[in-house]
């Protein structure tokens, strides 16, 4: 058995709904959720605590966007991080965060089957 074969990415694309558009989104590494979650205790300290975490919060969710086969989007093609701020009210920022951090572990498909 070739074991390096575990570490290849399992490309998998989740429908769901975020920001009332239907959106294919992948599960996050474990690597990228502990970074995420020590840039939000870092940017928590920091002189703009607010903006600073919607900010990374959003970066979050565009992370997670693929495409219907898996594949991982064009980054020029996504919008910027900061114009959701502006086109969104912080429930629906929140509500698309929480859907990809509940998709990245695992409880999503659980929670929407109750």
């Amino acid at each position: 058995m070739n074991y390096s074969n575990l570490l290849t990415p399992i490309n998998s694309a989740y429908e769901t709904t975020l920001f009332g558009q239907k959106a294919f989104i992948r599960r996050l590494t474990q690597q990228e959720l502990w970074d995420y979650e020590d840039d939000m205790a870092r940017l928590r300290a920091g002189d703009k605590p607010g903006y600073d975490t919607s900010i990374r919060g959003i970066q979050l969710v565009l992370s997670a966007l693929v495409n219907e086969d898996g594949s991982r989007p064009d980054p020029k093609d996504l919008p910027a991080a900061a114009e959701f701020l502006s086109t969104h009210s912080n429930k629906d920022l929140l509500e698309a965060n929480v859907t990809v951090q509940r998709y990245a572990y695992g409880d999503l498909e659980a929670a929407e089957k109750n």
